[in-house]
């Protein structure tokens, strides 16, 4: 195994408030960063590292840039050697990235509160966090009164703050709470795994989404991703009696043939790793046909939303690109709010 990591100094920094970038400022900061390898751009999260300024030497994690991978384009801050020393504060005894240079404390809801042994909240289940949005809005299209919590898992990006997708969702004024289960960190709430994020989320929230942030591991086999967690969100669901609603994966315009379609990751998470039954909402009736027993299949029409408003990208592609993909994120939204109804 190897990390990359340069020393350097700060030459730029971003202060811009974009509203349509919201990584400027804020929870991250763009920063520009002289170093032996030249101008490299980096992110810096403010929150876990102090606030950053033009002088600063920092060193920097450049693995996936190294690599050629898709991690936006940027290097990140490990650590400002100008905001040493960095004292702890707070409560919490809670550490996630356990056991690594990064290790953090936390102050985790079980911590701070019981937990229920059981819900019965509808729990929506999403592949790729570009699912969220529409998923969201499609909840509050249906009743805006609703609270949606949102479990973002360890299957992708681990700092929340990096999704600028709850940026969006957290300014959009609806009633919304974020939890970071796993090793994902800095959600309203932290908790130590899934089970016990539903466990929080339900006593406070109408409607749950589970999911990973940002970004998406893939091995090109059936089983080396993180999307099968879809799969083990179904199975915690049921285990602790909540009612699973699973958002499949569908892409139109994918190079890749084996995500053209229903993607074969959906399939795998419902034929392979979940051992419990799960509604799978589709908007096209075209998919009524498909065996995905014993889970069953919901065709749910999408619900009206101004899509072209929401800052809608999967795998860089857009609303007008991939609309049943978005559309049926939204209809598993819409249909939560059926489920929460009947609940009662």
């Amino acid at each position: 195994m190897d990390i990359g990591l340069i020393r350097g100094i700060v030459v730029e920094v971003d202060t811009r408030s974009d509203e349509n970038d919201k990584v400027s400022g804020g929870k991250m900061t763009k920063i520009k960063v002289e170093t032996a390898k030249g101008l490299r751009d980096a992110l810096c999260y403010v929150n876990l590292l102090g606030q950053v300024k033009i002088g600063d030497e920092v060193v920097l994690n450049t693995t996936a840039l190294d690599l050629e991978l898709g991690s936006g384009g940027f290097d990140f801050v490990l650590v400002n050697l100008n905001n040493l020393p960095q004292e702890l504060k707070g409560r919490g005894h809670i550490m996630k990235l356990r056991y690594t240079p990064l290790q953090l404390k936390v102050f985790s809801g079980e911590e701070k509160e019981s937990i229920l042994e059981s819900i019965k909240t509808p729990v929506i289940l999403s592949e790729l966090h570009s699912m969220l949005l529409p998923a969201v809005f499609g909840v509050y299209s249906q009743d805006p009164r609703l609270k949606v919590g949102y479990i973002m898992t360890d299957g992708g990006a681990l700092p929340i703050d990096y999704s600028k997708a709850v940026d969006f969702i957290k300014q959009s004024g609806y009633d919304f709470s974020t939890f970071t289960a796993g090793h994902a960190f800095g959600g309203d709430n932290e908790a130590v795994n899934i089970y016990s994020a539903l466990a929080l989320a339900a006593k406070d929230c109408d409607v749950i989404i589970m999911g990973m942030g940002p970004g998406v591991v893939g091995t090109n086999s059936i089983y080396g991703t993180t999307a099968i967690e879809v799969g083990m969100g179904i199975n915690a669901v049921f285990s602790l009696g909540g009612r699973a609603i699973v958002i499949p994966r569908i892409m139109i315009q994918d190079r890749r043939k084996r995500h053209q379609g229903l993607s074969h990751h959906t399939i795998t998470s419902l034929k392979k790793i979940a051992l419990s039954e799960a509604e799978v909402v589709f908007v096209n009736p075209k998919w009524q046909s498909l065996d995905l027993s014993p889970h069953k299949i919901v065709i749910e029409r999408a619900p009206y939303l101004d899509y072209a408003a929401l800052p809608l990208k999967t795998m860089g592609r857009g609303f007008s690109e991939e609309t049943e993909f978005f559309l049926t994120a939204a209809a598993a939204g819409s249909f939560a709010v059926k489920c929460y109804k009947e609940i009662g």
